[in-house]
C-alpha cells in the first residue's frame, strides 16, 4: 500500500513538472517573412498568367496594370515592413474627409453603430482605398490577382507584412488563422522609388505605424544553379548563341574568343523572363567601327542586338543579378567621348538602354 502511494506521489508530482513546464512554455513565434514570401511568388506567377485571368474576368481589361505588375521580382525584397493600424477611428475619418456626403453619414451613425464599423476596419481596408484612388482598372486586376496560401503555424491573431521591391509592385501580406493571402498595393507613379520613398507613402497614411523587419539572409543568387532547374545547359546554349552571332551578324563581327568550343558570356536576366540570359559584346563595322551587345534567351533561343552605330555598348559586370553596361562615344566625331552607366532591358522584342539616372 506504501508502495502504491509513493508511486501516486511521484506520478503526482511528474504530472505537476509537466504542467508547469506547458503553462510556461512560449509558442515559437512563425516565420512570418518567409511565408509571405511564397505569397508573394505565388502573385508573381499569376501576374505572369494570362491563362490564369481569363479565368476570372478579361485580361485585356487591365493589361497595363498587369504589365506593370509583371516585373518578375518578387523573390528579394528590398524592404519589408510590419503593419499595425493604431487608431481605426482616425484612418476612418481620414479617408471619409474627401467626401462630405459620405462624412455626414459617418457622422449621423450612433456611438454604437460607429464603434461596429470601426471593428470592420483593419489594414485590409486600406488597399481598397489606394488601389481605388489609382482607378477602376487597378481596382480591379487588384481583386483577382489575390494568391493565399495555408500553413498551420500561423495562429489566430493577424499580423500584416508589406513587402517593397526594386522593381515589383508593394504587397501587403495578411496573416491570419492557418493562412496568408496577399494583395497588390498600387501607388502613383510620381511617389514610386526607393524604398525609404515607398515607405514615407504609407507612413503618411493617418493611424497607420510601420515597423522594420529584418530581412532574412538569403543564399547569393546562383544563375548557374537556375539555368539547370530549368533544364538548360549552358554550354550548348553558348554553342547556340555563337551560331546566331554567325548567322544575323556580318562576318566581319570579332569576338574576345570566337572559338566556338570556348565561348564567353556573362548571366544576367535582361529579357525579364525569371531566366538568365547569355550576354556578351561584338565589335564590327567598316568605316564605323562599335561595339554592339548581345543578349541571347536560352528559354526562347532568341538573339537580341543592342547597335548604337557610332556608340559603343560595353558590359561593364553584373552586379547582384543586374547587368551593368557602358555606353560610350559617339564614334568617329569631334564630339567628346562620354561614358554613361545604365541597364538594359528587353521591350516589344527591343533591347533598350536606361541610364542609371533614369531607373524608375
Amino acid at each position: 500500500m506504501k508502495h502504491i502511494s509513493r508511486t501516486l506521489s511521484v506520478l503526482l508530482a511528474l504530472c505537476l513538472l509537466f504542467a508547469a513546464c506547458g503553462a510556461f512554455a512560449e509558442a515559437e513565434e512563425p516565420d512570418y517573412y518567409h511565408i509571405g514570401l511564397k505569397v508573394t511568388a505565388l502573385m508573381s506567377e499569376i501576374a505572369d498568367s494570362e491563362a490564369y485571368l481569363s479565368f476570372l474576368s478579361y485580361p485585356e481589361a487591365f493589361s497595363e496594370v498587369r504589365e506593370a505588375a509583371n516585373t518578375h521580382d518578387y523573390d528579394r525584397p528590398v524592404a519589408v515592413y510590419s503593419v499595425t493600424l493604431d487608431d481605426p477611428r482616425v484612418f476612418m475619418e481620414s479617408m471619409l474627409s474627401d467626401n462630405e456626403e459620405t462624412l455626414a453619414a459617418w457622422n449621423s451613425l450612433s456611438p454604437a453603430l460607429q464603434e461596429q464599423l470601426l471593428k470592420r476596419v483593419g489594414i485590409a481596408t486600406l488597399v481598397p482605398s489606394i488601389n481605388g484612388r489609382m482607378g477602376s482598372e487597378y481596382s480591379a486586376f487588384s481583386s483577382i490577382a489575390i494568391a493565399s496560401v495555408t500553413d498551420e503555424t500561423l495562429p489566430e491573431n493577424s499580423v500584416c507584412y508589406l513587402y517593397l521591391f526594386e522593381k515589383g509592385t508593394p504587397i501587403l501580406v495578411t496573416f491570419g488563422w492557418h493562412g496568408a493571402s496577399g494583395v497588390f498595393v498600387f501607388i502613383p507613379e510620381e511617389s514610386r522609388g526607393s524604398a525609404e520613398d515607398l515607405y514615407e507613402v504609407f507612413l503618411s497614411i493617418p493611424g497607420l505605424t510601420l515597423t522594420p523587419v529584418p530581412l532574412a539572409d538569403e543564399p547569393a543568387y546562383d544563375p548557374m544553379a537556375e539555368l539547370s532547374v530549368r533544364g538548360i545547359d549552358v554550354e550548348a546554349a553558348a554553342v547556340k548563341m555563337h551560331q546566331a552571332i554567325g548567322e544575323n551578324l556580318p562576318s566581319s563581327a570579332m569576338m574576345p574568343y570566337p572559338d566556338p568550343t570556348n565561348p564567353t558570356y556573362k548571366l544576367a536576366d535582361v529579357t525579364g523572363d525569371g531566366c538568365p540570359d547569355l550576354c556578351k559584346c561584338v565589335t564590327w563595322g567598316s568605316g564605323m567601327v562599335r561595339t554592339d551587345l548581345i543578349v541571347y534567351d536560352p528559354v526562347e533561343e532568341a538573339l537580341y542586338v543592342l547597335d548604337g552605330y557610332n556608340y559603343d555598348y560595353i558590359i561593364d559586370r553584373v552586379d547582384n543579378g543586374r547587368l551593368v553596361v557602358v555606353m560610350e562615344g559617339p564614334n568617329g566625331y569631334n564630339d567628346p567621348v562620354t561614358r554613361t552607366y545604365g541597364t538594359v532591358t528587353l521591350k516589344n522584342r527591343q533591347l533598350i538602354f536606361t541610364p542609371d539616372e533614369e531607373q524608375p
